[in-house]
């Protein structure tokens, strides 16, 4: 019975807490309270400075700074930069084909106006396939939808030209013009040894000798703009080049199988295919 009531009176004690003056001791203020209540007290001090830092460390960026966080934000970033890197690898490969397919056009490897033709063993002959070749409506306004598109964008394109100012490569008599799909250039005679100029300020593409065009250069300019010259003596320019408007890029020669002397040919291409040169270019006639 003692020892239970020494432990009521335990929690009953009262603690009496006094601020005075060091010095005359005179008393300003005096707190009374019972262990009980101090462990109270206690108590809510501690929750009180738990959920204060909750809220700090959980909707401040404070908690930005723990090293959990940190380690997440730095997986975070290390996943959209594999993303972006993975999106980057898929662009410069769809451009890296295109360039390859479009030199190969140029550069006559391939026809402009190639086609790719069915295997004509791949399906039975002894079977016989019901085809429906009538046109709906809804293929029809495709059908419409599609050449007024490319009406607009060969518009835009047009408009887009009319603002440029485009420098002549040369100056000279037109020999042969445009004419596609067998030539989808202009020749261009001149003074012997005239030096070649950039049309645009731009990118080389491809700047070698082959034994057809003889040395040949390609530019790449804005919004999808190809310039082509042919049959250059020499050339000033490696691929990988910046090139400003008019700069010189190379002499005026007869290299190559397919040219009869001296003469530059000149191609222009956009995204829509070749262009006639003649609508944009005087070559100083």
């Amino acid at each position: 019975m003692k020892k239970r009531r020494k432990e009521k009176n335990w929690f009953k004690r009262s603690t009496r807490i006094v601020g005075m003056d060091p010095v005359t001791f005179e008393e300003w203020w005096r707190i009374r309270i019972n262990r009980i209540q101090l462990i109270s007290v206690i108590s809510l001090i501690i929750m009180f400075i738990f959920f204060l830092s909750y809220f700090i460390f959980s909707y401040t960026p404070v908690g930005y700074l723990l090293p959990e966080n940190i380690k997440n934000r730095n997986k975070q970033k290390i996943e959209k930069a594999a993303i972006r890197v993975d999106e980057l690898e898929k662009k410069i490969n769809k451009q890296s084909h295109y360039i390859q397919n479009l030199q190969k056009v140029i550069l006559g490897e391939t026809s402009i106006d190639s086609i790719y033709e069915i295997n004509k063993n791949f399906y039975d002959n002894n079977i016989e396939i019901d085809v429906d070749t009538s046109i709906s409506q809804a293929e029809q306004l495709l059908d419409k939808n599609i050449k007024q598109s490319a009406v607009n964008k060969e518009a835009d394109q047009r408009r887009y030209f009319d603002q440029l100012f485009l420098f002549d490569p040369v100056v000279g008599e037109i020999s042969q013009k445009f004419r596609i799909p067998n030539h989808a250039g202009v020749d261009v005679v001149t003074k012997k040894d005239a030096p070649i100029k950039s049309c645009l300020s731009g990118v080389v593409l491809h700047s070698s000798y082959n034994s057809e065009d003889g040395h040949t250069i390609i530019i790449s300019h804005e919004n999808e703009i190809i310039s082509v010259y042919k049959h250059a003596k020499t050339t000033n320019v490696e691929v990988g080049d910046r090139v400003k408007i008019g700069e010189t890029i190379g002499i005026v020669g007869n290299t190559g199988d397919r040219t009869s002397g001296p003469h530059l040919h000149f191609e222009l291409w956009s995204d829509i295919g070749p262009l006639d040169p003649l609508d944009y270019f005087s070559f100083g006639q």
